[in-house]
């Protein structure tokens, strides 16, 4: 997945690997917060590993004169890598927006170190510039800018370093040496970054995807309410272990079909959402409302069947002033069960819609109707 790198102009590319991995600000904006927990896990692994690489260079100076003239630099860097582990759990956690300081002393420490080899130790200093450039910019994700800032204060510690220390030819030779293989490192660091946040963003898109799925899998698209695959789901879980506390309340919209025959399918969908955000509102907190069917409602209270009907109460309150843009009103007809008065979960539902059905059929009784449409 290429997110923010098609179709866009040659100034954005550049900025987009200067500063974000790569991909387009609003991707990288997107995984930030992935990017960070995973340069925060990477601080305090790199900082144990090379805190123990550096205690081994200090052993090593103890019986052999190249390291003895390192010692200094390791000591520091040992220092270093310690402070940022340390940081690493107990400050950074706090203060989350000095990751990025701490990743530059760091890499700055770990470049240090490594030039430090190079300006004392003449058998291995092509090996350490190489290493030390070509490692540095892939060490955390970072933005090409981020990686050439620890680079250019490396340089300047190598110029402070090996001015007086080394002689001139091989000074400028290491010189050229580390700016050359400091390059190479960053088009290699960012060619890492880059592979890398690709693919946070497109974990990122997969997460997203899987969320869409699973919410078209059991929530119903008209009302958002749960749909049936979700209210089946819910039925055998209570089948299996019947809660102490139950009320069931089916719903049913009244006159949907003649709303649907007479005014037109616009009218009925707006009676659908009109009675589902009716019984959201009633039922405000409560996430188990389903959608069973095209005018069909059950909401599933783990609470006695007095609150059930404070919330009904409330529904009555709230069709009665509910007004759509095709349709005047909206009535519902409701019935409640308690688990208290039966014996099993099949009953109480069963209950429930018997009293629902009843009122349905005074409803349209009170309107002269024999038939009872849905």
């Amino acid at each position: 997945m290429k997110r923010g790198i098609k179709d866009i102009s040659l100034l954005e590319k550049i900025k987009n690997n200067l500063f974000y991995t790569g991909i387009d600000k609003n991707a990288f904006k997107q995984i930030q917060n992935e990017v960070a927990a995973a340069n925060l896990k990477a601080l305090r692994y790199r900082s144990v590993l090379v805190s123990v690489f550096w205690i081994y260079c200090i052993c090593m100076s103890f019986f052999a004169r190249d390291y003895k003239m390192c010692r200094p630099a390791y000591i520091i860097s040992l220092c270093s890598c310690i402070f940022s582990f340390l940081c690493s759990h107990f400050f950074i956690p706090r203060f989350p927006k000095t990751l990025p300081l701490f990743k530059f002393i760091f890499r700055l420490s770990l470049l240090g170190g490594g030039i430090g080899i190079a300006v004392c130790q003449w058998n291995l200093r092509s090996l350490t510039l190489f290493a030390v450039a070509l490692i540095s910019p892939s060490v955390f994700i970072d933005s090409t800018v981020s990686s050439l800032a620890v680079h250019c204060a490396a340089l300047i510690i190598y110029i402070l370093c090996g001015r007086n220390t080394i002689s001139p030819d091989i000074f400028y030779w290491g010189l050229n040496n580390y700016m050359l293989f400091s390059v190479f490192g960053l088009l290699i660091g960012n060619a890492i970054n880059k592979e890398r946040s690709e693919r946070y963003v497109y974990a990122e898109y997969e997460k997203q995807l899987a969320e869409m799925q699973m919410r078209y899998a059991f929530f119903d698209r008209m009302t958002g309410l749960k749909n049936r695959h979700a209210y089946e789901d819910m039925l055998t879980k209570l089948s299996e272990d019947m809660p102490d506390e139950l009320c069931i309340v089916m719903a049913d919209i009244n006159g949907l079909k003649v709303t649907n025959d007479t005014i037109g399918h616009k009218a009925g969908d707006e009676l659908i959402t009109g009675a589902s955000e009716c019984l959201s509102a009633a039922f405000e907190g409560i996430d188990t409302i389903f959608r069973i069917g095209g005018d069909e409602f059950c909401i599933i209270l783990f609470e006695p069947i007095e609150k059930a009907q404070l919330c009904l109460t409330r529904l009555e309150e709230l069709t009665a002033k509910w007004h759509g843009n095709y349709i005047d009103s909206v009535s519902i007809s409701t019935g409640v069960a308690s688990i208290k008065e039966h014996k099993d979960v099949e009953s109480v539902f069963a209950e429930a819609d018997r009293i629902m059905y009843e009122y349905k059929q005074k409803y349209y009784r009170s309107r002269g109707v024999d038939k009872c449409y849905h």
